[in-house]
């Protein structure tokens, strides 16, 4: 045995004194279509195969920032409850901070039943701090690993080990914090005083521990955590603007929750509103149109966006949103009076009751979400660097543009 093959032998062989290895980044699917692709990526394997990688990263952290009022609370509440709810043990955790979430409320824009809610998700709210975070982290990875042959399930990207087995992982568990802003530590909770700068420094040290000992658990325990955050003013701007904290921020734009956040972010997702939508207008809804952008992500580029359709009532619309993305690629025949597919010329509806129509109507179901996956999947940009070895000294033409997911 050569010395190459006997090192990767012993590091691999004894996992507990040289750490763990893992090969594969696995996602999961957050069930809000336009998102999903979003934070999309296509990677060409040697052989040739293409795997498709959509929707969150299994085990890592995940941030959503905008102004007060754009929905922040609402996606991760979505994102979450979608993806537990595809496994018989789905759980997921709410530290209400912010003292703003509820029971109806969480039902209300998931659309789960009461048992379900009792039984899979729980709000916590009295007494939290950073460290009762991390503590609950802790147990869950405990707790999760010593019955981990009852939570393993095969990997939603359908990847495969050597003999051709579908690889299994851990059922997904997410944690919500809402918000990052107002978590703190025990020793600032304890005490009346207001501090000010001085509990600000504290708290961003406390943070910083916080993220250096959660990200390893929540990656072994498969925890998707999903922090809400808030965008602010930057005040330090003066005669010399400093540059954006993370590219596609303004220059005046800061969030909170130190640098540590930021750098174990594995996608920063920004929302900000822009037209008001009326339920006597083109929907039938009460909301607004929201810009849901990518501004980090470890496999998607950043920068890219997609618009969705906020619903005061129900929240982001997955149905809305893909049918305002199929519309903007001028995909629909028709008018105000009357629109349909290509394919389907005598299934004709309006946008206002497209919803109700869907639900009574399979094949123009089937069209409508055949349609949107393709136009979504075809955005997806592919990566093709990935190469055999014997073939990286030959000469490679540069990769065609792929569409934005953003429409023209």
């Amino acid at each position: 045995m050569g010395f190459l093959d006997e090192l990767q032998k012993t590091i691999k062989s004894d996992p507990k004194t040289y750490g763990g290895i893992c090969d594969e980044d696995f996602t999961t699917k957050t069930e809000l279509m336009p998102f999903d692709y979003l934070n999309g990526q296509i990677v060409t394997k040697d052989t040739g195969e293409k795997q498709l990688y959509t929707g969150l990263s299994n085990g890592r952290c995940v941030m959503i920032i905008g102004k007060s009022g754009t929905g922040k609370s609402t996606m991760a509440i979505q994102m979450g409850v979608n993806i537990i709810k595809k496994y018989d043990n789905g759980l997921m955790y709410v530290f209400d901070f912010e003292q703003n979430n509820t029971k109806e409320r969480i039902r209300m824009v998931s659309g789960i039943s009461e048992d379900y809610y009792n039984n899979h998700v729980a709000i916590l709210r009295e007494g939290i701090s950073t460290e009762r975070v991390l503590a609950t982290l802790s147990k869950i990875k405990e707790m999760k690993l010593s019955h981990k042959d009852d939570l393993l399930v095969p990997n939603e990207n359908g990847i495969k080990d050597k003999d051709g087995n579908v690889i299994p992982v851990l059922t997904p568990t997410v944690v919500v914090i809402d918000s990052l802003a107002m978590m703190l530590p025990d020793d600032t909770l304890s005490t009346e005083e207001i501090q000010g700068s001085m509990t600000a420094t504290a708290t961003a040290k406390v943070n910083s521990q916080f993220f250096k000992k959660a990200v390893q658990i929540i990656q072994q325990a498969n925890i998707i955590l999903i922090f809400v955050n808030h965008i602010t003013c930057n005040v330090s701007i003066g005669v010399t603007p400093p540059s954006a904290i993370v590219n596609y921020l303004k220059q005046d734009e800061a969030i909170s929750g130190g640098k540590a956040a930021l750098y174990v972010t594995d996608t920063l997702v920004k929302i900000t509103a822009s037209s008001k939508l009326e339920e006597d207008k083109t929907y039938g809804i009460k909301g607004f149109e929201a810009k849901v952008e990518i501004c980090k992500s470890r496999h998607a580029p950043a920068g890219r966006s997609v618009t969705m359709i906020y619903d005061q009532v129900n929240g982001f619309r997955n149905d809305l949103s893909m049918l305002d993305y199929i519309k903007s690629n001028n995909v629909l025949r028709g008018n105000g009076n009357g629109y349909y597919f290509p394919e389907l010329p005598e299934h004709k509806f309006k946008m206002s009751t497209f919803a109700d129509k869907i639900a009574t109507d399979p094949e123009l179901y089937k069209c409508f979400y055949d349609t949107a996956e393709r136009l979504f999947a075809s955005s997806i940009r592919e990566s093709r660097n990935i190469q055999a070895i014997e073939t990286t000294t030959e000469e490679t033409t540069a990769p065609e543009e792929a569409p934005s997911v953003e429409a023209e």
